[in-house]
């Protein structure tokens, strides 16, 4: 277990004058040193401090950008809990979250003003603070009497993904969080010449741990990304030395690169890290083929993005990557062929979900280990030890049809995900006897003919797999909520 203030007072005078956080203003890069950037964190958390909110939960909410990454480091190692959440939510989303954690401020983006403007109107209870005003008010202080936070207790609160039910809210220490560090640099030693594209929401573990946190420990430079449609160029402007992205990314890049792909990421690319979703083994293959050190990566925001990373150039494009060697996995409810449930143990499992103690106990088996709910198989990495993990699908519950048939739902549902991306979930189910699918679409699909979507599918099922009714509902973060 690291000692994070130790290495971020030693890192910030051993980086001071190096330039550390790119953010794009006015159409060029502009940057922040590594030593400017710790005074400014510091001192917006005496700020906020004296604002009485230490020991608080504070939200934290804006697009990726410098200050957003100042103000998660500054709540969580200073002041109490930071909660970051999407730039995407809107007014009910927060509204809910502010109630259900007891939120205590508000730390907001300049762009999203409005939306506060009208949370603020329901819920009166927390302070709303300006991020841009907040760092201005706080820009020179005395920070050394500041308090640390204990590396067990809760800093940090991130929500798990998932549509039609109430996102998990997770708590997270600072101990759950360094956990990945020493797996991550025996894979990937990065360092301060190191240069990171960074696209992905910084409210995710993804990015907010293993890209932004770890990059104050390695000391390698963040480039943020300015705009999805311009993220192509600037990937070739930026020229970096790791980047990391999800399925969808990589796709896209690969229909538009094809076997050029090598040309995509500039010429001085060492590491692509891949997570998030299951890629594809053919364009995995494409990649590796092209001798792009694509590294398949497994977790949840539960294991704090610690789990399993590929070694670099590993061939192989079936597994999720090689566990993790400071902690203790192992498969349970095993079926003959040795493919069970994967549960895991270890310093990287988090504390439980917040006002949820009933599911947090439902979450861990009688002997401690924490059950992630996918399922797969274990096999011994023959060249750098420990064992590789296989991840085959969910545990779900198996659907029995009209005629008494067993049906697996994952396979289907991943079949009709696959075939539209703007389907967020698909959903199946039995109803008086029929198999029943809803799904959950992006608000641009709303007028498509799903009748001939369903139509065609059901050529390609089985007689007691066809889709017999189907519910379209436009997806929101909203209707994750129970009312």
């Amino acid at each position: 277990m690291i000692e994070l203030e130790k290495v971020l007072e030693g890192n910030s005078q051993k980086w001071k004058e190096k330039e550390h956080i790119y953010e794009r203003i006015n159409g060029k890069y502009v940057s922040i040193t590594y030593g400017d950037f710790i005074k400014q964190t510091r001192c917006l958390a005496k700020y906020l401090i004296s604002c009485g909110l230490k020991n608080k939960a504070i939200l934290i909410y804006g697009n990726n950008s410098a200050k957003f990454m100042m103000a998660d480091l500054a709540v969580l190692h200073y002041v109490g809990i930071s909660v970051c959440v999407s730039k995407e939510w809107k007014e009910n989303e927060l509204k809910q979250a502010i109630k259900r954690l007891d939120i205590a401020c508000v730390l907001y983006g300049e762009e999203k003003k409005d939306i506060i403007e009208e949370v603020a109107k329901d819920c009166k209870a927390p302070i709303y603070i300006l991020m841009e005003e907040a760092l201005a008010s706080s820009s020179d202080c005395d920070y050394k009497e500041l308090e640390l936070a204990d590396s067990e207790s809760c800093c940090k609160i991130v929500f798990s993904s998932g549509t039609t039910a109430e996102p998990k809210a997770v708590m997270l220490s600072e101990k759950n969080i360094f956990a990945g560090l020493d797996s991550m640099y025996r894979r990937c030693p990065f360092n301060e010449n190191d240069v990171d594209y960074l696209c992905l929401p910084l409210s995710h573990t993804y990015a907010g741990i293993y890209n932004f946190l770890y990059s104050m420990v390695f000391g390698f430079s963040i480039y943020l990304c300015s705009d999805n449609a311009v993220m192509a160029r600037e990937i070739l402007e930026v020229n970096p030395t790791l980047f990391c992205g999800v399925p969808l990314i990589y796709k896209r890049f690969y229909e538009g690169y094809g076997s050029n792909i090598a040309k995509a990421f500039g010429n001085r690319i060492k590491y692509l890290f891949c997570g998030g979703a299951l890629m594809d083994e053919n364009i995995r293959r494409v990649y590796k083929d092209n001798g792009l050190n694509m590294m398949e990566a497994y977790a949840l925001s539960e294991t704090a993005s610690t789990f399993a990373i590929q070694y670099p150039y590993d061939s192989d494009v079936k597994t999720v990557g090689t566990i993790a060697e400071d902690i203790d996995v192992k498969l349970i409810n095993t079926n003959e062929e040795g493919i069970g449930e994967v549960v895991v143990k270890g310093d990287n499992v988090f504390i439980g979900y917040a006002t949820n103690p009933e599911l947090t106990k439902k979450s861990f088996t009688e002997d401690g280990y924490f059950k992630t709910g996918d399922v797969g198989y274990l096999k011994e990495d023959e060249v750098n030890g420990g064992y590789k993990l296989y991840i085959t699908g969910r545990i779900k519950k198996v659907l029995i049809g009209e005629n008494g048939e067993n049906i697996e739902p994952s396979h289907i549902e991943e079949m009709i995900r696959a075939r539209e991306s703007g389907i967020n979930k698909a959903q199946l189910f039995i109803k008086d006897g029929k198999l029943c699918c809803r799904i959950y679409i992006k608000n641009e699909l709303s007028e498509k003919k799903w009748d001939i979507f369903f139509e065609k599918l059901n050529l390609d099922m089985p007689a007691y797999e066809k889709i017999k009714q189907y519910e379209v509902i436009v997806d929101s973060d909203e209707k994750r909520w129970k009312q």
